[in-house]
């Protein structure tokens, strides 16, 4: 039998390597676990694969959790998950240290700047290349509607939860789905009661609250972390659009899923309320709460949910969700460019690296080292 103090060896190798993106992870991950180890076999592995596609989550973190509870249990998940997550954790946590400190640094704000439009043709890229994939002629006008109105709303100052905006086309659908006018919901409760407590408390419940609701609506891909998060991390006034936006970049520049960006913000929160070790601390509230569903849904109701998942109505929930991802990973979009983005030079830069990912298909890491070289060079 595999030990865990293997296993986790094994993960913690994998995790401080997986760069890439979903995709490259999924296949390092086969390639050791299936290919190399032979602690899985194939189809288990393409079993994973289906329920954590089907999960809210980032797919490639959920498939660690998966392989270790395969091969150990609840022990086995847990020490696969944590080790897959620790190395990209640790090294954000670094560059989000380096980041707070830049506004006396020339070059590191110079930067910044230039890696902020890239990063926002990132976003735009990938609500294009959503809509490009082969979808029903209804996902493809729920879109663009659910778009022309969150942009509608931007434009007259109304503030619409992104998140809100994924889980209510989930549930039209759902009810289309089954034809029926009467749905019932349960009422979400949040952290109310540590509000009423001190800053401190008052800021860990806020990140737990915030980052708990956004795990447990990522569909389609890391990158719908930016709708879920961009308003109430703006809201809260945690950080500004811009400091939003490095926060991205720094998720894909480190190893391990981009979502580990969400240590990002809650280290900038922490540290805008008090700094030390309570900046390190709000930021490993935040990451727990963004990936505790992950863990919940695989090491507690793995078993359930291969059941379930399957049946009309669920997959009519996430069919619902899934069409909305493209409006409003788009609508995050226009709102961060126009908050962060200022003259004709940042403008330029979006455009062109919108062209260079979607036409060209040049990698996000590519294109964001592309822009820091540019950034060093402009400091000059």
């Amino acid at each position: 039998m595999i030990s865990l103090g293997e296993l986790g060896l094994i993960c913690l190798r994998l995790g401080a390597v997986a760069f890439g993106g979903p995709q490259a992870h999924m296949a390092l991950l086969r390639e050791t676990f299936v290919e190399q180890r032979l602690w899985v076999k194939a189809e288990d592995f393409e079993e994973g694969l289906a329920l954590c596609e089907a999960l809210p989550g980032p797919a490639s973190s959920q498939m660690a959790i998966f392989l270790g509870w395969r091969c150990r249990g609840m022990a086995g998940g847990l020490v696969s998950g944590l080790g897959f997550l620790l190395p990209g954790l640790l090294v954000v946590l670094a560059l989000s240290v380096l980041w707070r400190s830049s506004s006396d640094l020339k070059a590191l704000r110079a930067i910044s700047s230039a890696i902020q439009p890239v990063v926002a043709a990132v976003i735009w890229a990938f609500a294009a290349q959503l809509l490009q994939r082969k979808r029903p002629t209804w996902e493809r006008w729920s879109a663009g509607l659910v778009f022309v109105m969150l942009a509608a709303c931007q434009l007259w100052g109304v503030n619409a939860p992104l998140g809100l905006v994924l889980l209510a086309s989930g549930l039209l659908r759902m009810a289309w789905q089954q034809r029926t006018r009467s749905l019932s919901l349960a009422p979400w409760l949040g952290l109310e009661l540590l509000m009423a407590a001190q800053p401190k408390l008052h800021l860990i419940a806020e990140l737990f609250d915030v980052f708990l609701r956004a795990g447990l609506l990522i569909f389609g891909g890391g990158f719908v972390i930016i709708p879920l998060l961009e308003g109430p991390v703006l809201d809260h006034g945690w950080m500004s659009s811009g400091g939003f936006l490095d926060g991205i970049a720094i998720g894909q520049l480190s190893p391990g899923p981009v979502v580990l960006s969400s240590a990002f913000v809650g280290f900038q929160a922490g540290a805008n309320l008090a700094g030390g070790w309570f900046a390190i601390a709000a930021a490993l509230v935040a990451t727990t709460a963004i990936f505790l569903p992950s863990f919940a849904f695989i090491l507690a109701a793995a078993p359930l949910i291969e059941r379930i998942r399957t049946r009309p109505i669920v997959q009519a929930f996430r069919d619902g969700v899934i069409a909305a991802v493209p409006a409003v990973v788009a609508a995050a979009a226009l709102r961060l460019s126009l908050d962060s983005l200022h003259g004709l030079g940042q403008w330029s830069v979006l455009l062109v690296a919108f062209v260079l990912q979607l036409q060209w298909k040049i990698s996000t890491a590519v294109l964001l080292l592309g822009a820091a070289g540019l950034g060093l060079l402009v400091a000059r």
